[in-house]
């Protein structure tokens, strides 16, 4: 029988490798996956302080060099599932519609934006954040880049409406900023400060309609 050269040797190895690099990239996702998911459970039952490492590797059914391999300690385990709970949600925030239409499209973004701030992953791990701003700073920051992503979003459908001429904006982000501000100041605040909180839906449209009103005062041109 013919003996295989070493080139030939080299090219079947290399192609082993190439296909089994998939397959072990596929495992990491999926146990960092998980790992991150018994995060969120483990800080959310206990708190950022009470947490222990070990208690998620457990949880997560894998062994503590999987957990360290992934994130070498808590800090970077906690803000890499804060980065979680705002990226599912983001996929969220841009699979719902907003009309082109300028009362409705600012209708859904109000109606869109209570259904993020009323998810109560959300809400507690922002809690968390508040209660630990001073012994991790990072989170704060870490949560206002992550914010940037929805803003965008809001940016330019709001930049988009700007060009068709019906809202007369000269500063969209600070256009952005007011609107979500009077949002956040009706509906994340309460539930950041009352546990159990619960909104009437009357009285959810008539502050979103209200909201929309008073951004329409200011930017909508005059005819």
């Amino acid at each position: 029988m013919p003996r295989a050269r070493s080139g030939q040797l080299d090219d079947t190895a290399a192609v082993k490798s190439r296909s089994i690099q998939p397959h072990q990239q596929r495992i990491s996702n999926e146990k960092r996956r998980v790992i991150l998911k018994a995060s969120i459970e483990a800080f959310l039952a206990n708190g950022y302080q009470a947490t222990r490492m070990d208690s998620i590797g457990d949880r997560a059914g894998v062994s503590y060099a999987t957990l360290y391999k992934h994130f070498p300690s808590k800090e970077e385990l906690f803000l890499a599932t804060l980065d979680h709970v705002c990226a599912r949600l983001f996929e969220r925030w841009k699979s719902l519609a907003v009309p082109e239409d300028v009362e409705g499209g600012l209708n859904a973004i109000g109606r869109n934006y209570l259904a993020a701030v009323s998810d109560p992953d959300l809400v507690a791990t922002m809690r968390m954040i508040i209660g630990q701003v001073n012994e991790l700073p990072e989170a704060g920051e870490r949560l206002l880049k992550d914010r940037a992503m929805f803003s965008d979003v809001t940016d330019e459908w709001l930049r988009a409406r700007v060009r068709d001429q019906k809202l007369n904006i000269a500063n969209v982000p600070l256009a952005r900023a007011e609107f979500i501000g009077m949002l956040s100041e009706a509906f994340l605040m309460p539930r950041l400060l009352i546990p159990k909180y619960e909104s009437n839906p009357s009285v959810v449209r008539k502050t979103i309609g209200s909201i929309v009103e008073t951004f329409l005062a200011r930017y909508q041109p005059t005819r």
